[in-house]
């Protein structure tokens, strides 16, 4: 899980969730987070999730409405029972993974953006700084002293290369026990500037023999981004916290656009959501309406029935009208 599950994990076992803190996130107190080694174990132990997690966004209910049986839930054909809502009352960690590799115009907008939205957040929300260079670093725990958020993000510098394809993966798979493990509500919000061509790896399936018409690196160049979308979208489904991605600046050549598309469909996996700006000016509403869009969903824990597993849908419904959730997930066998 690299360098940020190391440093997330010591983050649990040094108490950032705990109460004990002020300005940081609370969690339950007295219980031992287990090690790295201990949690991979224990994992492999577990063949399978006893339940899921899921973003609801449920706009025509009052908060008091949201009760677990107040939901009809089911994977596939199975019935299933809501076991919990974790609603607007219950505190969320929002965690801004920064991947800044290009336009400084755009990125310094976006900063400024971020700090304004961060600061009109409500008091449950606790924020934590991710860096995403070629290895992800915490720069910030979860806390809510807005101001030294945005004083860490000014001095926040460009990394050089993209990351999205190479740590989206590792970032919800290290975020996911801490809503697991704890009674919050938790996002990822993910702000890049990336481009495919600016990968180490190289994604652009270029041509092998440009003599040879029946080559077919010739009539299918995305194919290699494809392939990679198709291996992250299958790790994400088993994740469980929403990643939300605003991408500063929309590009419109061919790779790109299937690079783009790439990005919205992992989003949609998870549950989250995805913008791309093609203007400056659409920076700050897009952060805007991310934020506000992670602060205004629950979190709804749904049982897993006996012998269900694998690629599975769910089905999610409540009387007050129709809802947003996420509705597809890989259960562990």
């Amino acid at each position: 899980m690299r360098f940020l599950s190391l440093l997330l994990i010591g983050m649990l076992a040094a108490g950032a969730l705990s109460g004990g803190t002020e300005g940081q996130a609370p969690g339950p107190a007295g219980k031992r987070k287990p090690r790295a080694s201990e949690e991979g174990s224990h994992r492999k132990e577990k063949r399978r999730y006893s339940s899921v997690l899921t973003p609801v966004w449920a706009g025509n209910a009052p908060a008091a409405d949201l009760r677990p049986d107040s939901f009809a839930a089911k994977f596939g054909t199975a019935q299933a029972k809501v076991i919990s809502v974790r609603d607007s009352a219950t505190p969320i960690l929002l965690f801004v993974a920064i991947d800044f590799s290009e336009a400084l115009i755009l990125t310094e907008a976006a900063k400024t953006a971020l700090s304004q939205a961060v600061r009109e957040v409500k008091p449950q929300v606790y924020t934590s700084l991710l860096r995403i260079p070629e290895q992800p670093m915490v720069l910030l725990d979860p806390s809510t002293d807005r101001e030294v958020f945005a004083e860490t993000l000014a001095t926040l510098p460009m990394s050089g290369r993209a990351g999205f394809f190479e740590m989206v993966d590792v970032i919800a798979g290290v975020t996911d026990p801490v809503m697991r493990q704890n009674p919050v509500r938790a996002a990822v919000l993910y702000v890049t500037d990336s481009e495919i061509h600016n990968y180490r790896q190289d994604y652009t399936n270029p041509v092998i023999n440009s003599a040879d018409s029946r080559d077919l690196s010739r009539r299918f160049p995305d194919s290699l981004i494809r392939e990679k979308v198709n291996t992250l979208t299958n790790e994400l489904l088993r994740t469980s916290v929403p990643i939300f991605v605003v991408h500063l600046n929309y590009r419109n050549d061919t790779l790109n656009e299937a690079y783009q598309t790439g990005i919205k469909r992992l989003a949609q996996a998870t549950g989250g959501r995805s913008v791309f700006c093609r203007s400056i000016a659409e920076i700050p509403v897009a952060i805007g309406d991310m934020v506000n869009a992670i602060q205004a969903m629950d979190i709804v824990e749904v049982a897993v029935p006996e012998g269900v597993s694998g690629s599975v849908s769910l089905t999610l419904e409540h009387p007050s009208g129709p809802i947003e959730y996420r509705g597809a997930f890989d259960i562990p066998r």
